[in-house]
């Protein structure tokens, strides 16, 4: 037997541990094939952190990633992330300076700047006790401070939107900087929510209020009325009009509640566009209206659904494939889904494409993640696409337990 049939029987069989695995060579007519291998190496920890975020500059020679000494417990505030670049062809790791503002999960929201992808990248930071935005040009060394820490950029690299690290760090941890501040820790207080910041003058404004959102959910929903509201994930559109966010409480048994909604760039036009209670969880934009996320639809189950922003035509893509909650993001074709899905049984995280046209996928391989299955240090492959969606960039666990940047590429 060939070394990637028994590597691939063992997986098959759960009994693998520690090591990522290539793709079957042999796929249907029409479907692409991808090869696998493990990019960076250990002995330190080299990882992104989320996914629908390219790591690729423009010209695709470099990627961006974190490198750590460590996987086991999350980071303090005098534990440093070094940021470096990675060369694609030999994994090597070149690193270019470091972050105090980091996690497991989201890393420090690393974004090359769109107004120079090739040289620039956004990124976290901790300067004087406060969270940061801090923009850096990998060739000169030139550096420009903004006063909020980013969660989401937009494509136009003219605004950011930003989040309250202080108020995640006592409500969600899993993705929080350790000891951040919270300059209104009340309940659901007026003055805290989603901030638009300007790239070019530093000046940031509050868009949607968290009270004002917790106002608009108890009416609706009046058990929520004593529990603290947070936001996650803002993601603009692909011009930057619109976008979204994910409104969440936790229940009194710690189940985490959320709901989905839209809003114009300066806050206005609110919409719920994923009920609150749905389970919704994962998303992307496919372009300026059409979303792609995960929920409870049609059932208890959670799915893939497709659906235009504002509208209620909800539509289950990849049904029998893209089973459970994943990490989906399009590639820049919009045609092609990729996402991930955890497997309890054996410890593994698999990693698929969909064709939303065709309405065929693709397995690309199981990945064992052993104790990095869930929690708060868990190893989510948070897939990303490629620039020209040619390969796809995700987190997993190599062979000697680390926590490494692998690549599945199109062959």
């Amino acid at each position: 037997m060939k070394r990637r049939d028994f590597l691939k029987a063992v997986v098959a069989a759960g009994a693998l541990k520690g090591c990522a695995v290539e793709a079957p060579a042999k796929k249907p007519d029409g479907d692409p094939t991808f090869a696998v291998r493990t990019l960076t190496s250990g002995p330190a920890h080299h990882f992104f952190g989320y996914y629908g975020i390219p790591p690729w500059n423009r010209s695709q020679n470099k990627l961006v990633c974190l490198e750590s000494t460590f996987q086991d417990h999350l980071p303090t505030e005098s534990e440093a992330a070094r940021i470096g670049l990675v060369d694609p062809g030999t994994g090597a790791f070149q690193p270019v300076t470091e972050t105090r503002a980091w996690n497991l999960q989201q890393g420090a929201m690393l974004h090359w700047n769109p107004l120079d992808p090739e040289n620039e990248i956004l990124f976290n930071d901790r300067r004087d006790g406060n969270i940061i935005t801090r923009l850096l040009n990998v060739k000169t060394g030139r550096e420009n401070r903004f006063p909020a820490a980013i969660a989401g950029v937009s494509a136009t690299g003219r605004h950011a939107l930003c989040l309250n690290f202080g108020r995640l760090a006592r409500l969600r941890p899993v993705v929080c900087y350790v000891g951040a501040k919270d300059p209104n820790p009340g309940l659901n207080p007026e003055n805290d929510g989603i901030w638009l910041m300007d790239l070019e003058t530093g000046q940031t404004r509050l868009v949607v209020s968290g009270a004002d959102i917790h106002r608009r959910l108890v009416k609706d929903h009046p058990e929520i009325a004593d529990r603290p509201l947070f936001f996650n994930h803002t993601i603009f559109n692909k011009t930057g009009s619109r976008f979204f966010f994910l409104a969440r409480t936790f229940t009194p048994d710690k189940r985490l509640e959320t709901g989905m909604f839209t809003a114009n760039r300066d806050g206005t036009d609110l919409r719920e566009v994923v009920p609150y209670g749905s389970g919704v969880s994962h998303f992307e934009w496919r372009d300026d209206t059409q979303i792609l996320a995960t929920f409870r639809f049609g059932g208890n189950e959670i799915k893939h659904v497709l659906f235009t922003d504002g509208l209620k035509d909800y539509r289950a893509v990849g049904e029998g494939f893209l089973k459970d909650d994943g990490h989906c993001s399009f590639a820049p074709d919009g045609r092609w889904i990729v996402t991930d899905r955890n497997h309890a049984d054996t410890r593994e995280k698999s990693l698929m494409v969909y064709d939303v046209e065709t309405n065929r996928g693709v397995l690309i391989g199981r990945f064992p993640v052993g104790e990095y299955l869930t929690g708060d240090l868990r190893c989510d492959l948070h897939p990303r696409w490629s620039r020209t969606g040619h390969a796809i960039c995700f987190d997993a666990i190599a062979a000697d337990g680390t926590r490494q940047l692998h690549l599945a590429t199109k062959v």
